[in-house]
């Protein structure tokens, strides 16, 4: 019989895992996304810089190194190949494909219908859907997919049971709320930055605050990648 993950946070190593590769805990899922976020970020910008010869920010909030668009992700993943981690890899394979991919539509759907902005862009691929995916990146997922089950996760849930566990309660409750003032203040500065870019009135003390503290070339210095055209937006 295959043997699956042994790691649960908090439990012994050798205890058997009957209902999935991990346990599925809040505290779990949000490590893995805090992880994930800072290490693709990593990934990406030392990639950008062997592809494009010059360092690039490629931030995914206001402050602090995270992407959470690799965060989720990696939960989306791992929640998704879960109870599926031993079966077929072709199994694995369909299954993170379609999940990776669709998340990818959605994220470059509602950045581009919410805001005008292009993250990133398929179009003039074979078989792409409104630029936002393609088939082969649906592709790409089902690989990471497996590898991700098979090589990366237990490696991260190494990595997550080494917080000792007198302070991973409060350590986790004091990052979580750090981490939803960051994206919070994010979704605001880019959605000022959407109104400013529209030339429509800035009067609102938020959207002046936005402009002293974070204007313009804060923004575009901060999300360096990012394209904004607000004549795409449906709003």
């Amino acid at each position: 019989m295959s043997t699956k993950l042994q790691h649960i946070s908090g439990h012994h190593a050798n205890e058997q895992v009957s209902h999935g590769a991990i346990e599925l805990t809040f505290f779990n899922l949000f490590w893995i996304f805090v992880i994930m976020s800072t290490v693709g970020l990593f990934g990406e910008t030392v990639v950008s810089f062997f592809r494009d010869g010059h360092w690039e920010s490629r931030a995914g909030l206001i402050f602090g190194p995270f992407s959470p668009i690799y965060g989720i992700g990696g939960v989306l993943i791992t929640v998704a190949l879960n109870r599926i981690s031993e079966r077929n890899p072709l199994a694995l394979f369909a299954v993170a494909g379609v999940v990776g991919a669709s998340f990818e539509y959605f994220a470059g759907w509602f950045w581009e219908s919410a805001f005008g902005i292009v993250a990133w862009s398929y179009q003039g691929q074979p078989f792409n859907f409104h630029g936002h995916t393609s088939l082969g990146m649906a592709c790409v997922w089902g690989l990471l997919g497996m590898l991700w089950m098979k090589l990366a996760l237990p490696l991260i849930m190494t990595w997550i049971d080494r917080i000792p566990h007198e302070i991973r309660h409060q350590l986790t409750a004091v990052l979580v709320v750090v981490l939803l003032a960051d994206v919070l203040l994010t979704m605001t500065c880019i959605d000022c930055w959407y109104l400013r870019m529209a030339g429509d009135p800035i009067d609102t003390p938020l959207e002046l605050l936005c402009s002293q503290f974070f204007n313009d070339q804060f923004m575009q210095s901060r999300f360096e990648t990012m394209s904004m055209w607000t004549s795409l937006a449906s709003r």
